[in-house]
C-alpha cells in the first residue's frame, strides 16, 4: 500500500474501483480516483496499437511528447522521438508487422504517471534478419508514462526481446 492509502492493483482487476481506506483497513470506502482516467488512457493506448489505429493512438499524445526507446535488438542505439517521428515510425511498423498484441501484466497509475509491465508479440510480415513472414517476435516490456492535461507527454520504453530464432 502506498503511503497515501491507495492500493495498487493488477490491470486484470475487473472491479474498476480503487479502494482508499478511510475507516481502517477492514472498512474501506470505495471511490473513483483521478488515476482511473489515466488507466483508461493507457488501456486505450494499447488497444489502438494492437488495432493499428493511428488516429486513436495519436489523439492520446500531447503535441510536445518525447518518447525514449532504450537500446534493444531492433534499435541498438535506442531512439528519442517527438510526435512526428512517432507517427512516421508507427506507419513504417505497420508494413513490418502483420499484427501485434500486448498482454498487460501490471498497470500502476497515479495522477501524473503510469507504469506498465507487458508481454508484446509481433507477427512479422516481411523478412527481418533471421525471421521470415509469419514468425513471432516476443518482448517483455516495461513502459513508463507521464501525463499532462490528460495526454501522454513523456514515455520511456524498456524492451527485452527473446532471442530471434
Amino acid at each position: 500500500m502506498f503511503t497515501d492509502g491507495q492500493f495498487c492493483r493488477r490491470a486484470d482487476d475487473p472491479s474498476g474501483v480503487y479502494r482508499v481506506p478511510t475507516n481502517g483497513p477492514e472498512n474501506p470506502t470505495e471511490t473513483t480516483m483521478p488515476q482511473d482516467s489515466n488507466r483508461e488512457l493507457i488501456l486505450s493506448y494499447y488497444k489502438a496499437l494492437e488495432a493499428g489505429d493511428g488516429d486513436a493512438l495519436f489523439a492520446l499524445y500531447d503535441r510536445a511528447v518525447v518518447q525514449t526507446e532504450w537500446p534493444n535488438p531492433l534499435k541498438p542505439r535506442g531512439d528519442r522521438r517527438g510526435l512526428e517521428k512517432l507517427r512516421a515510425d508507427f506507419e513504417r511498423a505497420k508494413g513490418v508487422l502483420r499484427s501485434q498484441t500486448y498482454d498487460i501484466k501490471t498497470l500502476l497509475c497515479t495522477d501524473d504517471y503510469a507504469a506498465v509491465e507487458a508481454t508484446w508479440e509481433g507477427v512479422v510480415a516481411i523478412p527481418l534478419g533471421k525471421l521470415v513472414p509469419g514468425d513471432v517476435m516476443t518482448a517483455h516490456i516495461a513502459t513508463f508514462f507521464t501525463f499532462r492535461d490528460g495526454r501522454i507527454v513523456n514515455q520511456r520504453n524498456y524492451d527485452c526481446f527473446e532471442p530471434f530464432r
